[in-house]
Order: C-alpha cells, then sequence, then structure tokens
C-alpha cells in the first residue's frame, strides 16, 4: 500500500502543477484582451476585435465635431470595424497602464494615429474564467497641424 500511497501522491502533483501552470495570470490575461483590441484595430483583424469584447459591452465619448455625449453598444463599433478586414493601419499602439483588483481590472491605451492620438480607458472582468473589455471610454486629441 504505501508503494501506491507515493505514486498515487506523485500523479496528483503532476496533474495539480501542468494544471496551474496552463493557466494564464491575470496580468497576461488582461494584456491579451486589451492586445486582442490593439492589434485588432491596427492589423484589420474583426476575429481578435471581437473576442476582446463582451458581447454586451459598450463605448462612450464626447464627439470631437459636436461636443456632444455618445453611447454606442460595442456591436456598432464591431460593425464598423469589418469596413477595415485585412487592412494595416499606420498606428502606434501602447498600453500606459493596467491595474487589477479581483476580477475587475482597467487598462488606460494610446493609439497614435499621426494626426490625432486616442486615450482609452478600458474596464474589463475575468468571465468564466477569461478577461473581456465590458466599457470603452475615449478621448480624441487632433494633433496641431505641421507648419508649411
Amino acid at each position: 500500500m504505501p508503494k501506491f500511497t507515493v505514486i498515487f501522491c506523485a500523479f496528483l502533483f503532476c496533474v495539480t502543477w501542468i494544471t496551474s501552470s496552463a493557466q494564464i495570470s491575470d496580468e497576461e490575461g488582461v494584456k491579451q484582451a486589451v492586445m486582442n483590441y490593439l492589434d485588432g484595430g491596427t492589423y484589420g483583424d474583426t476575429v481578435k476585435l471581437n473576442k476582446a469584447f463582451h458581447t454586451s459591452a459598450s463605448m462612450k465619448y464626447i464627439d470631437n465635431k459636436t461636443g456632444e455625449y455618445r453611447d454606442v453598444p460595442i456591436s456598432e463599433f464591431l460593425n464598423r470595424a469589418k469596413a477595415n478586414v485585412g487592412k494595416t493601419s499606420n498606428r502606434k499602439t501602447k498600453i500606459v497602464y493596467t491595474t487589477i483588483s479581483g476580477t475587475a481590472a482597467q487598462a488606460r491605451l494610446e493609439i497614435d494615429g499621426g494626426t490625432y492620438v486616442f486615450h482609452d480607458y478600458m474596464n474589463l472582468l475575468k468571465i468564466k474564467g477569461e478577461w473581456k473589455i465590458v466599457s470603452k471610454i475615449f478621448w480624441r486629441e487632433d494633433k496641431p497641424a505641421a507648419s508649411k
């Protein structure tokens, strides 16, 4: 019996170790969700964009042209993104910071498109073990035109 106990304990240890190493950390999960959003937009990859967001997510912002508050279901944003499938955007992206508290997280991102910079603030939740963006707010900063 002792030989069986030792073998059984070794087996349990291996299974536990393999299972725990297969799971990604929360930091990696948040970064993965945010990178799906950034890379999806940069490379016209709607699969990655869809993977980044929870289906009920929303996007809120103040329209730069009209000054009006906008509240857009993420499905509208994703439908507009279909026009850029396969097109690479000339932009630079950066994760400014992430912060995680239990099953909630925030990320601040910058997307520099040359003539503008988007300042994105993402709220994420860990839903069924996977990090998803549940809301996005942003501000578009237009850069001054280059002098001639």
